[in-house]
């Protein structure tokens, strides 16, 4: 049996995209996070997870590590992947603190079967469906975009920095 694996990134050349943020309540995103999630990538509750979550509460500052994933099929071959990673701290006393969050949009391509199957695929891939990866990509792209534009309206941020 053969496979075909290929990932897209979504902010290619850029793997990922950092959001910064100083100020009052920068855990805020880690309360609202079902409320965020599920409705910005049009998914169900199965469709997202939280693979690792580490609160520190014996010392002063309060710190958070968090990750999250969401996926959504887009074809029979493509699945959108999100990995959303953030670090903070935040203060006991003060409450204010700061948190950085990075953003890893993926398009995962998957088939498999015999030799036969995957040659014809290739074939299909040539003639049809890079066309459509195109256009995937470009959803995927917007998609990110528009959690990024929820999480600079929640924080009040301005510019984001990318690497």
């Amino acid at each position: 049996m053969a496979e075909v694996k290929i990932e897209d990134d979504c902010f290619a050349p850029r793997k990922s995209v950092w959001v910064e943020y100083t100020g009052p309540d920068p855990f805020a995103f880690v309360r609202e996070h079902r409320n965020i999630l599920r409705p910005v990538f049009e998914v169900g509750t199965s469709s997202t997870g939280e693979p690792r979550w580490m609160w520190d509460w014996t010392g002063d500052p309060i710190q958070l590590y968090a990750h999250w994933v969401a996926k959504k099929s887009y074809s029979r071959f493509t699945t959108f992947w999100i990995s959303i990673r953030t670090v903070g701290f935040i203060s006991k006393a003060k409450k204010e603190g700061t948190f950085r969050m990075e953003i890893e949009p993926v398009l995962k391509h998957k088939i498999s079967g015999s030799r036969l199957v995957v040659w014809l695929w290739w074939i299909y891939w040539y003639l049809f469906y890079n066309r459509v990866r195109q256009s995937m990509l470009l959803r995927c792209k917007d998609m990110a975009n528009k959690f990024i534009a929820v999480i600079k309206e929640m924080y009040n941020l301005g510019a984001i920095q990318e690497e």
